[in-house]
């Protein structure tokens, strides 16, 4: 592929994909559930917490083998590309028929499911980077691609937010009082993705033409690999750990925000624009940095500020400082993320690039599920909001003390 519309199509699937993990998992239907579907918010916390603890170990325990046939079997990688969107795609649309009095766990197993699938064709996109980029000036096309992501969350937070919550009449005339403004959040996700991921879809390369057979223990013989290279696996356990504080503040931050300082669900979503703007200025502005001063510093800096500022956000009970807190962590979010995702191109070669990727995808994913279980739990233990999140600070603590003995 190397037509001039190369890179478009490399961040149009971002801009489509972002609304999913910004609408679904993070702020929209993460609220809904704990505040009309759940019996109270405590209860609410707990259960969402546990679900997607639960996909996250699903995810680690799926996502490496998923990313050796991807390397080992033709065609696979970008069948099952296709595959996951149309899954999420579909799961999406359901969540029109989340009543608040839909049965909880059917509900949760839609958002468990979703999120599986979601989760695993992130890895395989992210592997794609090569394919549409090379290898070189990973920083700038990582971070813009990061940004084009974010800016697809803020202009689909932003279609909603106009046409369904503001208005006093929404459009179509979508009752609020059954949540239809709400529940119709699901359906323009999922159409939203659908048209966007095209293009992507259909240029993407499979990263893999062997024919050669493969098995199970093969697999376990390329793990097996894994323990000559003592530098990735610092990187991959660092990442893992930080990874847990980041997706823990995705999950619960719209929760947060909604049971300590009250938000409505018109102060989440423009809240999550906020930190979508936020997070694209930081993914587009550090991805040039990082070509400049390197990946590892960008890292940590970020991590640093990321502590720093969540450590604020638990002592503060005034609605503008979360505001403006919450706003800057978007920036440090943003750059994390990309950078990341060009540390591990660089530390992987292009023959096994799904495989560690897939393995990026566990280490995110290998330990996820402890972060939203202790806030989980945390919560239902102190009957405490603040409690559960301050786990939070301690993932993103032990990712910075690892990820500084790593060298790239």
């Amino acid at each position: 592929m190397r037509n001039k519309y190369n890179n478009f199509y490399y961040y149009l699937f971002d801009w489509a994909n972002s609304p999913f993990s910004t609408i679904v998992i993070t702020f929209v239907f993460s609220s809904y559930f704990t505040n009309t579907v759940a019996d109270n918010k405590i209860i609410g916390t707990s259960l969402w917490g546990w679900t997607i603890a639960l996909s996250g170990i699903l995810i680690a325990v799926l996502s490496p083998y998923l990313g050796y046939l991807a390397d080992n079997k033709k065609s696979f990688s970008k069948n099952f590309l296709i595959a996951s969107t149309l899954i999420v795609v579909i799961l999406s649309f359901l969540l029109w028929f989340a009543t608040e009095n839909i049965n909880v766990f059917f509900f949760l197993f839609i958002i468990l499911i979703a999120n599986i699938f979601f989760e695993i064709g992130q890895a395989f996109y992210n592997s794609q980077l090569i394919n549409f980029k090379g290898r070189k000036n990973y920083g700038e096309f990582s971070g813009t691609a990061w940004a084009f992501g974010y800016l697809g969350g803020i202009t689909c937070l932003a279609v909603i937010l106009a046409f369904f919550i503001i208005p006093e009449e929404p459009l179509f005339k979508l009752s609020e009082s059954k949540y239809e403004n709400i529940r119709i959040c699901g359906p323009i996700v999922g159409l939203w993705f659908l048209i966007f991921s095209i293009p992507f879809l259909i240029n993407c390369k499979n990263n893999s033409s062997s024919k050669q057979k493969h098995s199970f223990s093969k697999f376990i013989a390329t793990l097996m690999e894994l323990k000559k290279d003592k530098n990735k696996i610092n990187f991959f356990i660092a990442r893992m750990l930080y990874t847990d504080g980041l997706i823990t503040l995705f999950s619960f931050g719209g929760i947060y925000a909604t049971g300590v300082f009250n938000f409505s669900f018109n102060d989440i979503i423009i809240f999550g624009i906020a930190i979508n703007i936020t997070a694209a200025l930081g993914a587009y502005i550090f991805g040039f940095i990082e070509d400049k001063i390197g990946i590892k510093k960008v890292i940590l800096i970020s991590l640093i500020f990321l502590i720093l500022i969540c450590l604020v956000i638990l002592i503060v009970n005034n609605k503008t400082y979360f505001w403006v807190l919450g706003t800057m962590i978007g920036l440090f979010i943003g750059s994390i993320q990309s950078s990341s995702r060009t540390a591990l191109i660089n530390l992987s070669s292009s023959k096994n690039i799904n495989s560690s990727f897939g393995i990026y995808a566990t280490s995110g994913k290998v330990t996820n599920f402890l972060g939203p279980l202790l806030v989980a739990t945390f919560t239902a233990i102190f009957q405490s909001q603040k409690a559960g999140m301050a786990t939070i600070v301690i993932f993103l603590f032990l990712g910075l003390l690892l990820f500084s003995r790593v060298k790239i």
